[in-house]
């Protein structure tokens, strides 16, 4: 087995660790949108595997985010996290893997303003999509990830909700790919046939270090 301290635990964010329910929320307040209708729109377009952002164009046909963020966050209805949004189980996981030697990471695609919320997590290393200029599923986005922690991909465990972009990328980046069947993208991209890819499937991070015991 490789020395525990080279092992990495990449996560991803967004209903990985954090709920996103009230973000989308705010949107649908925006835009003036019952949430339910607008969650319902999102799912549909996530399962027609359009870009997440054409839920907006449903209902506001020219839209814009660069010009419409701003607005919203004028408005009141800001887009971003705080302790209250962590699902129940993302501390005790994480102090868990922290406990079976595993080094953490957080590296996700967030704008910058995110990285506040992110370094208040206990984990060993942090990082944006935003600060980095490069996205998932982006191949260089994992490049960069195995170049941050210091390790060769086979050493790097990432998890994450989506299997577009998170469990295809690191498998083809040579990393263990976890896949996480919560939220919108995870519950439906769980019936889709390239999730088999994953190496690992979770329905919450509560079974992950049991999940990755023995690796690598």
């Amino acid at each position: 087995m490789t020395d525990a301290a080279q092992r990495w635990v990449v996560l991803d964010l967004g209903e990985t660790l954090v709920d996103e329910t009230e973000n989308w929320g705010r949107w649908a307040d925006h835009l003036a949108v019952p949430r339910l209708t607008f969650f319902a729109a999102l799912g549909a377009v996530i399962a027609a595997r359009r870009p997440h952002t054409d839920v907006f164009e449903l209902f506001r046909p020219g839209f814009r985010l660069e010009e419409e963020a701003p607005r919203k966050a004028a408005a009141g209805l800001p887009w971003g996290f705080s302790q209250d949004d962590l699902y129940l189980d993302a501390l005790p996981a994480l102090r868990d893997l922290r406990a079976a030697g595993f080094r953490l990471a957080v590296m996700a695609n967030q704008p910058a303003e995110a990285m506040a919320f992110l370094r208040t997590l206990p984990v060993d290393r942090v990082a944006t999509s935003a600060g980095w200029g490069v996205a998932k599923p982006d191949p260089a986005f994992f490049a960069r990830v195995a170049s941050e922690v210091g390790t060769a991909p086979e050493h790097i465990a990432y998890v994450g909700d989506r299997v577009d972009n998170d469990v295809l990328p690191a498998r083809g980046a040579g990393m263990l790919a976890v896949h996480l069947r919560r939220g919108p993208w995870g519950v439906i991209h769980a019936d889709w046939p390239e999730a088999a890819q994953a190496h690992v499937r979770l329905t919450s991070l509560g079974a992950i270090t049991v999940a990755l015991e023995g690796w690598p």
